[in-house]
């Protein structure tokens, strides 16, 4: 059996918060970004009109985490028929401050019948404000146009994923 020793485990998850703001419910995503750690989670319930993800930011892995002023990254526009946006994660583009929330919502056919097992995966661009907050996302039934990415050796922040051509290809 495999077990933890309960003094080398903490507990960081923000306090605090409504279920309208950022009262945390699960599904943390973290990336790092121009010397801050971004903590992003799902608030609220799958079938709620009001499920979403909010964030906050820390310069440690294991906080304190400050929530944002304007927690709320991304959140369903029920005028257009998108529900259900949360549980994401985050890609940049190797080499490049450019930035998407893979995110799932809500087939607007199951929002009363099995909301939590009816999900689509969803991508749209994320930017952020020059003091590094994160720009409120409005979710797209588009989604993003494709990004061409160069060949060759990139470097980029932590998480990022890398393309190399392979030789004599």
């Amino acid at each position: 059996m495999i077990s933890i020793k309960k003094e080398t485990t903490r507990v960081i998850t923000p306090k605090g918060g409504s279920l309208e703001t950022y009262a945390f419910r699960e599904g943390v995503y973290v990336f790092y970004r121009n010397g801050l750690y971004y903590f992003l989670w799902s608030v609220d319930d799958t079938g709620s009109p009001n499920y979403h993800v909010a964030y906050g930011t820390s310069t440690s892995p294991m906080g304190p985490i400050t929530v944002a002023a304007e927690p709320i990254v991304i959140q369903q526009d029920a005028g257009n028929e998108i529900y259900g946006t949360a549980h994401n994660s985050v890609l940049q583009i190797p080499g490049r401050d450019e930035w998407y929330i893979v995110y799932h919502r809500i087939n607007k056919n199951y929002l009363n019948n099995g909301p939590g097992f009816h999900r689509e995966v969803c991508i749209d661009r994320m930017y952020f404000n020059t003091d590094g907050t994160i720009q409120k996302i409005t979710p797209t039934h588009q989604g993003i146009q494709p990004v061409q990415l160069t060949q060759g050796k990139e470097t980029g922040n932590s998480g990022s994923f890398f393309l190399k051509k392979k030789k004599g290809k």
